[in-house]
């Protein structure tokens, strides 16, 4: 039968899936940065490697710090508004969520000694910056007219007896308990599910699918800079960045024969559930130039971060089948299959970050500032397993997948006396290779905000808009329809500084 022999063609691909939790989706999840940093930052869309002079632009380029010339600190806070809509096979579902959080938060220590030529100052700061709010609350709801995750099960229990699939598997051997997938009729290793009634017709389906995903945590950048000002023309600095990580990652798969299509079943609910937890560090350092009293240039970089990961992980399966006798409870069975949370530990290596940017001041009026970001996500990796493990199909892929990947910042800034009006943009290009399925699953951010300052104490304002689009399998199945996830961000910023 044409569904039996892809199963049984694509398992050998599908395996590692099935062996290891870690993969290309953890990689690129800790290795994008969207920066929430001070609402002046934000509303101008992040543009400050050659600006410096706030305090959130330190984690980008270090130099910035050697640009301040007094004493000062600033606290940010957050507010998310997240808005996902999904569309599966032509049903549609809309959710939205809201978290409050820190931005960010920091202190620069600058001193001068005196004025003229060669050093005239110093600078030393600690910032803190959240680079990514993984709060997420999406459903995915309607009717699969081709596959059910049973067939994936199948799949990855392909060549193994049965008695070995505790073994090696997880997810297979509890569909195996749960009676969703069997062996093949004659067959020790070969597998099918209950919507070809294990291999004995053609497979049916039209069951509701429904996936339920609630995701929580962050990553956040902790800044330690040391800033050197030459001449007022050459900005020089240093850092050193130690990332905090939690993540929370979970789902719930459910599927219904709502039109008794498939022999025996009525439904099946399983759940995906695991907490990362780490830590990581890089070095950043770079530069800001002023060749004239209006321009100034910026470079930057930022070494890979090495996160070292623990995560702890479980899953469990229930059905319900009533046997094809639904007026007789007598033969209904509804096994349910748990496993025991487990700890795994590893490490991820981020790839490495170049900035650039250009500034232009405008008199005392106004200010233009535009960044240019690059980075190769296909130089991301894995390694380092818990049990020695070495992800090297899984490395493979990444190579495969994912490309490098630039950025656009652009900002502005006009001056009114004490207030000040500001905006931004930016356009981040997919990290996936063309011919992939995400190729164009690109982010666009638009912002503004506003500004009130005086000599000793500012309050700034902003409100950022994020754009994105991508395309989600539910599991990896040629027969699966994939869903069509729009996300919308909006975040609100509030910033308060004192300067000494």
């Amino acid at each position: 039968m044409k569904k039996i022999t892809l199963i049984i063609a694509s398992a050998l691909t599908l395996l590692p899936l099935m062996v290891s939790g870690q993969n290309m989706d953890d990689v690129l999840r800790y290795s994008r940065l969207f920066y929430q940093g001070s609402a002046r930052f934000n509303a101008m869309g992040g543009a400050f490697t050659a600006l410096g002079g706030d305090i959130s632009s330190i984690a980008i380029n270090p130099a910035a710090a050697a640009v301040f010339r007094s004493t000062e600190f600033a606290v940010t806070t957050n507010m998310l508004f997240r808005n996902t809509e999904t569309n599966y096979n032509g049903y549609n579902s809309i959710y939205d969520i809201n978290e409050f959080n820190l931005g960010s938060a920091g202190l620069v220590a600058a001193g001068t000694m005196g004025s003229g030529s060669g050093l005239v100052g110093l600078s030393f700061a600690y910032t803190y910056n959240q680079t990514n709010d993984f709060r997420e609350y999406t459903v995915i709801d309607g009717v699969s007219e081709a596959s059910s995750m049973a067939d994936y099960w199948a799949a990855g229990a392909y060549g193994y007896n049965t008695w070995e699939l505790i073994d090696y598997t997880s997810a297979p051997y509890m569909a195996y308990e749960a009676w969703l997938i069997d062996t093949l009729s004659g067959s020790f290793t070969e597998y099918a599910s209950i919507f070809s009634y294990y291999g004995e017709m053609d497979p049916a389906y039209g069951q509701r699918t429904r996936r339920t995903i609630d995701n929580g945590g962050y990553t956040g950048d902790h800044t330690i800079a040391f800033g050197a000002n030459i001449s007022d023309i050459l900005y020089i600095g240093a850092g050193f960045g130690i990332q905090a990580l939690q993540y929370t990652g979970h789902y719930l798969h459910s599927e219904e024969d709502t039109e008794n299509n498939v022999p025996d079943l009525v439904n099946f609910n399983y759940t995906d559930h695991f907490n990362a937890s780490g830590t990581g560090w890089n070095f950043k350092g770079g530069i800001i130039l002023r060749p004239l009293e209006s321009l100034r240039l910026g470079f930057s970089f930022a070494s890979p971060t090495v996160y070292k990961i623990d995560e702890v992980f479980y899953s469990n399966l229930s059905a319900f089948l009533d046997n094809d006798t639904p007026g007789d409870s007598s033969d209904d069975a509804d096994p349910l299959v748990e496993q025991t949370p487990q700890n795994y530990a590893y490490r991820i290596t981020t790839p490495w970050r170049f900035n650039t940017g250009l500034a232009l001041q405008l008199g005392m009026f106004a200010l233009v500032s535009a960044d240019f970001e690059y980075v190769d996500y296909s130089k991301a990796y894995l390694s380092y397993g818990l049990d020695g493990y070495n992800f090297i199909s899984e490395n493979d892929e990444l190579r495969t997948e994912l490309k490098g990947a630039a950025t656009l910042r652009l900002g502005a800034e006009i001056r009114l006396g004490s207030l000040y009006l500001r905006g931004g943009a930016g356009y981040t290009q997919s990290a996936f290779k063309e011919g992939s399925l995400n190729e164009s699953s690109d982010f666009i951010n638009l912002s503004g905000g506003i500004g009130y300052r005086q000599k000793n104490f500012y309050v700034d304002l902003s409100v950022a808009g994020q754009l994105n689009s991508e395309v989600y399998m539910m599991y990896p199945d040629g027969w699966l329809e994939p869903t069509n996830i729009d996300n919308r961000d909006i975040n609100g910023a509030l910033t308060v500084g004192i300067k000494f």
